[in-house]
């Protein structure tokens, strides 16, 4: 027995069903199923990288640098100076903190002696002196205003009186004429005095005689206890 066939209303309807989900499930997001979502594993932690160098070895090395700092071996001899010993760490690390330290400390040692130098006016050790720090680290902040300071005091007219420590003694009218005249002739100029002496007394005194030579002026000087007694003038350029 025939069954009865769809009227073409069903038929519509049962059509349009089909289009509308095939519509929903080509075209929609929210009609499709999302992905199950995977968990991500959880990374293993990662365990501290080792230190470069044996701290033991390191330790070692930078006592060795230190004692090679004290003796002034800073770059000679080459084998075992601190510099030498303080590249052989940089080279297997170049961020260890110490080491990067221990190369300022050899400029910077390099400069006090360079300062040194210049005190006593050897200007030629000085150069030298500061030459080698060029190399270390030549953008140390230190190398440039030195190197400016050499400069100055070398181009400076400066004139040295040696004094006789009995003239000293006694006070002499002649010592006093000396340092007149040479307070006098620096009056108008740019000029700075150091005065060594035996004692403090001493040097107050010939600080006092350079002053009265020269009331409208104010001297500028520097003293240090140091045999013979003598005044250095420098004068520089304006």
């Amino acid at each position: 027995m025939l069954r009865n066939p769809p009227t073409s209303g069903a038929c519509l309807l049962r059509s349009l069903l089909v289009a509308l989900m095939l519509i929903c499930v080509s075209s929609l997001p929210a009609c499709q199923i999302p992905p199950k979502e995977e968990t991500p594993p959880t990374p293993e932690p990662v365990p501290p990288a080792a230190p470069l160098i044996d701290e033991e070895q390191l330790y070692q090395w930078l006592a060795a640098a230190d004692a090679a700092i004290a003796a002034e071996h800073l770059t000679y001899p080459e084998s075992g100076s601190a510099y030498a010993i303080y590249r052989q760490i940089l080279d297997i690390d170049p961020e260890q903190e110490d080491a990067l330290r221990g190369l300022e400390r050899v400029v910077e040692t390099f400069v006090a002696m360079c300062m040194e130098a210049l005190e006593g006016r050897h200007f030629a050790t000085a150069r030298s002196l500061l030459a080698r720090p060029r190399v270390i680290l030549p953008d140390h902040p230190s190398i440039q205003p030195t190197a400016a300071q050499i400069r100055l005091l070398e181009e400076a007219d400066r004139t040295r009186l040696t004094i006789n420590q009995s003239a000293l003694a006694a006070r002499h009218s002649s010592l006093i004429d000396e340092l007149g005249a040479l307070a006098r002739s620096a009056a108008t100029r740019n000029c700075r005095f150091t005065i060594s002496a035996g004692n403090d007394a001493q040097g107050r005194w010939i600080y006092q005689t350079l002053s009265r030579a020269t009331p409208q002026v104010r001297l500028r000087a520097e003293m240090q206890i140091s045999l013979p007694p003598r005044v250095e003038r420098l004068c520089f350029p304006d």
